[in-house]
């Protein structure tokens, strides 16, 4: 699990967004509001799918994020402000997540099932990490290298 997250705002523009990923070579990140509540998920698929398809842009987005421990779906409403594309116009709003203490195959099923390749990591309200496909492959491989 990736802890030291690089988490993007629901206001920041594509470009901004498409620096941070690029910048941290990553291929996804959270998103966020003004007060640091989850949101969404913007990945490069989201980026490429506005590139090839720029239509009309919404002026709200309504996010439901998943809440394993309750079992139920919170829904979270982000409004753009502008005609400029930002994260909130793009990202995925079905966020998946796990358990902080799921195993590695159950978090390897969670992701197949969804068909995502990173999945959010919570206690509560509280956004604790990220899991990407690539973090599973190191760990099945044995590439993952315990911490001293």
């Amino acid at each position: 699990m990736q802890r030291d997250l690089i988490t993007v705002q629901a206001s920041d523009t594509v470009k901004e967004v498409e620096r941070v990923l690029v910048d941290a070579r990553i291929s996804g990140a959270p998103v966020l509001d003004d007060d640091g509540q989850l949101l969404g998920i913007v990945s490069m698929h989201d980026i490429m799918r506005h590139h090839a398809d720029c239509d009309d842009l919404p002026t709200t987005v309504d996010s439901h994020v998943f809440d394993d421990l309750v079992d139920e779906t919170e829904t979270v409403a982000f409004e753009r402000d502008g005609d400029a594309a930002c994260a909130g116009d793009l990202m995925t709003t079905e966020v998946v997540g796990v358990r902080p203490d799921a195993l590695l195959t159950e978090v390897a099923a969670v992701m197949v099932k969804a068909g995502v390749h990173r999945v959010i990591v919570r206690s509560g309200r509280r956004l604790l990490g990220i899991v990407s496909s690539m973090d599973l492959m190191r760990a099945f491989s044995g590439a993952v290298r315990p911490k001293t």
